[in-house]
C-alpha cells in the first residue's frame, strides 16, 4: 500500500481542497496573533497608560465620582510632571471591615491635583493658597464654585482644628494649614473639592514623593457625555 506523500498528508487538514491553510496554520496563526496582541496590552497598561476610575468626589466638579479613562505612565517615566496636572498617586490608608471592624493598612490610588512642585513654598493664609508668597492662581475651579463652597462650609482651603474647650466641649473650627517647604522629589497635592478632600493637607497623607506618582493626566472613556482628556 502507496505511504501517503507529506503534501498528503497536509492536504487532509485543509478545510477544502482549493483552501491552502491547513487547520493546524490557522491555530498557530490565531496563537500568534493573541501573543501579539498579549504582549502589545501589557506593555500599554505598564508603560504607557493605564486604567483609572475615580472614587469619590475630592476631585468634583473637574472629575466625577465614577468616572473611568485612563491615565498616562509615560509621562512619570519622562518625567512630565508639572504645576497643576491631575495625577494619580499611590499611598496608605486605613480601611476598617463593615463585618468584623478590623482595621487594615491597604495601598490605594488617589486622584489630586499637583499644587506645590519640589523646592516650593506652599502656604495657606485667610483661606488663600500661595506659593513661595505668590497667591496662586487657580482658573481651573470655578469661581462661583468657590463662593458656593464658602457659603455653604465657611471656608475653602483651610483644615478641620479640634479642640476642647474650658468646660471639656468639643470645638471644631477651621484654620490655614502649616506652611510646608517642599524637599526634593516632594510634591504638595490637592483636590479640586477642597473642603471634601483628603490631600497633603492631610497628616495621614502628607507630601507626596515623586515615587508616589503612578499616572499623569485622566483621560475620561466614561460616561460618555464626559469624554476626554482632564488634567
Amino acid at each position: 500500500m502507496r505511504k501517503a506523500s507529506k503534501r498528503e498528508k497536509k492536504a487532509i487538514y485543509r478545510y477544502n481542497e482549493e483552501d491552502e491553510r491547513t487547520l493546524l496554520e490557522d491555530i498557530l496563526g490565531f496563537v500568534k496573533v493573541f501573543a501579539i496582541t498579549a504582549i502589545v496590552i501589557l506593555v500599554f497598561m505598564n508603560f504607557i497608560a493605564h486604567p483609572i476610575k475615580v472614587n469619590g468626589k475630592s476631585m468634583d466638579p473637574t472629575l466625577e465620582d465614577g468616572e473611568f479613562g485612563f491615565t498616562s505612565l509615560a509621562s512619570v517615566w519622562l518625567n512630565q510632571i508639572n504645576r497643576y496636572d491631575i495625577v494619580v498617586v499611590t499611598t496608605q490608608q486605613d480601611m476598617i471591615d463593615s463585618q468584623t471592624g478590623e482595621t487594615t493598612n491597604e495601598t490605594i490610588q488617589i486622584v489630586k491635583r499637583v499644587i506645590g512642585m519640589p523646592g516650593d513654598t506652599v502656604s495657606c493664609i485667610d483661606d488663600e493658597i500661595y506659593i513661595n508668597g505668590a497667591k496662586l492662581d487657580e482658573d481651573y475651579i470655578d469661581p462661583d464654585y468657590i463662593k458656593e463652597c464658602r457659603e455653604k462650609y465657611g471656608y475653602f482651603n483651610q483644615i478641620e482644628q479640634i479642640s476642647t474647650d474650658d468646660e471639656g466641649r468639643t470645638v471644631v473650627d477651621y484654620v490655614d494649614f502649616p506652611e510646608v517647604t517642599l524637599g526634593e522629589d516632594e510634591y504638595f497635592v490637592m483636590g479640586d473639592n477642597r473642603p471634601v478632600s483628603k490631600d497633603s493637607r492631610d497628616s495621614a497623607i502628607g507630601v507626596i514623593q515623586r515615587n508616589q506618582i503612578y499616572g499623569v493626566g485622566v483621560l475620561v472613556l466614561y460616561p460618555f457625555d464626559e469624554l476626554g482628556l482632564k488634567g
